[in-house]
């Protein structure tokens, strides 16, 4: 076991060093920010991830390759007939993604998660060995440690060097024809239509929040991109969802679909939002569900919001009539979500 602060060994070295000993091992970090989970197999990087911060699934979601439902479905087989078996292996041998598939959302999510990782300057880091008795089974797409620290650090240091605000909506301002771009800055381009703030346009290309933010800032600064004159009044939706993956598909889909998000972290942190930033609804997920109601009815700016639980079966008592509680079914269907929040476009 290797314990230690985040000032007293860089992580990067960190990982690095352990690629050279082709050691397996699980590597976690814990900052203010959140925390984060690195797993090694002889050296190599087989998977990353943070929380908060995006999972294997979502990012399937963002590039197409799953549906939600279709991902929703995968973890409860993963946790009901085949506990152990990671996500990307199980839709696989499913024959639900191809290995390509695999390996495109495993990079951009393993990068991702690293470069957020290395940019937390204070915090702690265990690194233990890997269980040799675990029931993990190793996924086949593995990618070389130091080249994922590197492309990690390269993307934080772009991160660094400049960003648009995330509901900031841009509109196509000169000829993108005349200059050498990236693919990932084609595909902003085609999609920045004046409608979509930058947050949204990073989730329909499915790009990294910050790499696009990256992206629009130096189209903006190279005079592709400008500031739209109107922005849009696109609905707050507050998500309140115990389970980090229910809270991240909502996220997508709502993204996507051009509605404004917050996601809260905890209680203390959902009830602040909806006193401070007065959310148009609210979708709550987890246990305790009557309670959470109740906390939300009991609040000045709560009290008449439009309110949703996201559970597998409607919530049944008097308590869901008395506080004007509607219900969406999970697993979630996209355009069962999207029904059910159709009246708010129409009450702006």
């Amino acid at each position: 076991m290797i314990k230690g602060t985040l000032t007293e060994l860089d992580l990067g070295e960190l990982l690095k060093a352990l690629e050279a000993a082709k050691r397996s091992a699980i590597v976690t970090v814990k900052a203010r920010e959140g925390w984060g989970r690195i797993h090694l197999n002889i050296g190599r990087m087989v998977y990353a991830r943070t929380e908060p911060g995006p999972h294997l699934g979502e990012y399937l979601v963002r590039l197409g390759y799953v549906s939600l439902k279709e991902v929703q479905d995968l973890v409860l087989l993963q946790r009901n007939e085949n506990p152990g078996t990671p996500l990307g292996q199980l839709a696989l041998s499913r024959k639900m993604i191809t290995e390509q598939d695999l390996r495109e959302a495993l990079f951009y999510q393993v990068i991702e998660a690293i470069a957020t990782m290395l940019g937390w300057k204070e915090g702690t880091f265990v690194a233990e060995g890997a269980d040799e008795n675990a029931s993990q089974v190793p996924l086949p797409h593995t990618l070389e440690t130091r080249a994922a620290v590197l492309e990690a650090a390269r993307r934080l240091d772009e991160w660094h060097r400049g960003s648009v605000e995330p509901d900031e909506v841009l509109v196509l301002a000169g000829d993108p024809t005349r200059h050498s771009l990236p693919r990932e800055a084609w595909q902003l381009l085609e999609i920045a239509d004046g409608a979509h703030r930058a947050r949204s346009l990073a989730v329909e290309a499915g790009l990294s929040e910050e790499h696009a933010f990256h992206l629009l800032y130096e189209l903006k600064s190279r005079g592709l991109l400008r500031p739209a004159t109107v922005a849009p009044e696109d609905p707050l939706v507050l998500i309140w969802a115990e389970s980090s993956l229910v809270r991240r598909l909502l996220f997508v889909l709502l993204e996507r679909e051009r509605f404004r998000t917050l996601i809260a972290p905890d209680a203390q942190g959902a009830l602040r939002m909806i006193e401070r930033k007065r959310p148009s609804a609210v979708l709550i997920e987890g246990d305790q569900l009557p309670e959470r109601v109740r906390q939300v009815r009991a609040s000045a700016a709560g009290k008449y919001v439009p309110l949703w639980i996201v559970s597998e079966q409607p919530p049944r008592g008097l308590w869901v009539r008395s506080n004007r509680v509607q219900h969406i079914r999970k697993p979630f269907e996209e355009a069962d979500v999207l029904e059910a929040l159709a009246p708010l476009r129409r009450s702006i």
